[in-house]
């Protein structure tokens, strides 16, 4: 049955019929694709990401190197080389580096503004190489996924994947929906290795908040994210703390400084995994997917009865060809 399974996940990833002609990208632009893509460069690690995912047989390379055990990667992926990243403050890749390369496509996925859109258009006109931007939201990833399923020929790959993005979404929404206002926490999300780098409403870094319909304590910013001072997260008094890594989740919850926050008080201090991407952020990934069933099993286990080993085990062989261990998935769920 095991061989079967993986049998039919390989003829998932094989690539189907070339789909030539011009693809419509999350921006409007009318983006003409080669018969054949065989090599996508991937803009920044999010593209990476679901790169990998969705085809990983023409994924170049990572824009960062993922963290921790490259075991959460199924070989021979996890030896790419790390090639840098257009996006960012500051781009690591240059186009004339790019150009040498030779991708078939350049692939962006994340907010859609004039920034990204500005950075899409310029590098296309620099290179001559085809550079779609997709919506890298997590309500969007159903049409996401598909539209890049279809860009590079591997359809039955796309459809399975945005199939399951799209019942995870559709459950957690009616679940979601089960909870009255009174017991909806109000939630601060934490990077760094003082967890005071955080995003607020808006931020695609902190989408998962809203998606579950819960409130951000940190306000909008212009920015995606940034720096919150101490007496800032003390008046926010969150009842929840989602922190991204397991040891910056330590440290907070252990951090003097924030003893009478309720989160805090009330152990509602939650440490999200980071292999290979951040369930929650770091990169926004397609392991949001799975964040969102892990933050409702953790918050409201009642209308989330979900079996956590069980539900990650399936996503990491679906969405990563990655049969974890019981000792992955005890580093993962700690």
């Amino acid at each position: 049955m095991i061989r079967l399974v993986r049998l039919a996940l390989l003829i998932l990833l094989l690539p189907g019929p070339a789909h030539a002609g011009a693809i419509v990208d999350a921006t409007g632009r009318r983006v003409e694709v080669p018969d054949h893509i065989g090599r996508v460069f991937p803009a920044g690690p999010p593209a990476a990401a679901l790169l990998y995912a969705v085809a990983p047989q023409v994924l170049l390379g990572w824009a960062h190197e993922p963290v921790g055990d490259r075991g959460y990667i199924a070989a021979p992926y996890a030896s790419l080389p790390k090639l840098g990243a257009l996006t960012g403050r500051a781009g690591e890749v240059d186009p004339q580096t790019l150009a040498q390369l030779r991708p078939d496509l350049v692939l962006d996925l994340g907010t859609v503004n004039p920034r990204y859109v500005d950075l899409a258009e310029k590098t296309q006109s620099e290179t001559g190489l085809p550079y779609l931007l997709l919506d890298g939201g997590i309500t969007a990833l159903p049409k996401t996924i598909r539209q890049l399923g279809a860009a590079l020929g591997v359809e039955p790959r796309g459809e399975a994947l945005a199939a399951y993005a799209e019942r995870t979404l559709t459950e957690v929404h009616a679940r979601m929906a089960a909870v009255p206002a009174e017991r909806r926490f109000r939630v601060y999300y934490g990077r760094g290795k003082d967890g005071l780098v955080t995003a607020g409403p808006g931020s695609i870094g902190a989408e998962f908040i809203e998606v579950l319909g819960l409130t951000n304590v940190a306000p909008a910013s212009s920015r995606q994210m940034y720096e919150a001072t101490p007496e800032q997260l003390l008046a926010w008094k969150p009842d929840v703390a989602v922190i991204l890594g397991a040891d910056a989740a330590a440290a907070f919850a252990s951090d003097p400084r924030w003893r009478d926050l309720p989160a805090v008080r009330e152990k509602r201090v939650l440490a999200s995994p980071t292999q290979p991407f951040g369930w929650v952020d770091g990169p926004p990934s397609p392991s949001r997917l799975l964040a969102l069933r892990w933050l409702g099993r953790a918050l409201y286990p009642a209308e989330f009865p979900d079996d956590m080993r069980a539900a990650t085990r399936d996503f990491y062989h679906l969405f990563y060809a990655v049969d974890l261990t019981d000792a992955m998935l005890d580093e993962l769920l700690r």
